[in-house]
């Protein structure tokens, strides 16, 4: 079965952090990449403009923390449910010869914010995605310690999204315990994977990769098993002319 390949990063707005997911992006040929705090200057997000991809993200003069880079011909920006923090793209694919339609959100919970977690918006866009029977996928850097998703220990932000994610009847697709945030003083488990029940089966190899990221997150890889459906595109500057008049007399 074909898959769809996915990468979720935080780039910490580093240079060198976001030339490093370009260049496995390109090398990897990875199909969408889940990004939070690129490298952002002068009104635009830098360093991730790669041939035959489409880069999603809001516009503003805020500094954006959340973008979706993906070189799937058949993916939209959902406007209503995109923001400085949260960026929504819906995609189509296809399970076993049947259509799907999957919702996928990069997400920033920032850690100075006095709202809780996951605000109303973000409550109302899973609601949305119940309501329209769509697949829902979300990675997340939730800056929430809890004990559910590997993190050493709980804080504060814990419970009001654990909250969330048990009313949005979310899975955490998580696997195993390796420290995703990394310094030298300290190893958590911060950016987590968060998937509609029916994606369980779906969403294959998910790891947290060995390879330096040159930034204190290290990246996250995984696949789902599915093909998205070939999208045929006219190009008239590739026309053959000549055996186009050919045709064209005949």
């Amino acid at each position: 079965m074909s898959t769809i390949s996915f990468l979720e990063a935080n780039l910490q707005h580093s240079i060198a952090a976001a030339r490093v997911i370009s260049r496995i992006v390109s090398v990897k040929g990875i199909d969408m990449a889940l990004i939070q705090e690129p490298w952002y200057c002068e009104g635009h997000i830098r360093g991730l403009n790669i041939p035959g991809y489409t880069l999603f993200s809001v516009h503003g003069t805020d500094r954006l923390r959340a973008c979706i880079l993906t070189r799937n011909k058949t993916a939209w920006m959902l406007p209503g449910f995109s923001f400085r923090d949260l960026v929504a793209v819906l995609i189509k694919y296809d399970e076993e010869g049947a259509e799907r339609h999957l919702v996928v959100c990069s997400v920033y919970l920032p850690y100075d914010s006095e709202d809780p977690p996951l605000s109303k918006e973000r409550e109302e866009h899973v609601q949305y995605c119940e309501n329209e029977n769509l697949y829902l996928f979300v990675g997340c850097d939730s800056t929430a310690h809890h004990s559910v998703w590997g993190s050493t220990n709980c804080n504060s932000r814990r419970e009001a999204l654990m909250e969330f994610v048990n009313y949005s009847n979310l899975e955490i697709l998580n696997q195993g315990n390796e420290p995703i945030f990394c310094t030298g003083i300290r190893l958590e488990m911060i950016d987590i994977t968060l998937g509609s029940l029916r994606l369980l089966v779906s969403i294959i190899g998910w790891k947290v990769s060995s390879e330096p990221s040159l930034s204190d997150h290290r990246h996250i890889l995984f696949t789902l098993q599915g093909s998205v459906p070939v999208c045929l595109i006219r190009n008239p500057r590739d026309t053959n002319w000549g055996s186009f008049k050919g045709d064209l007399r005949d």
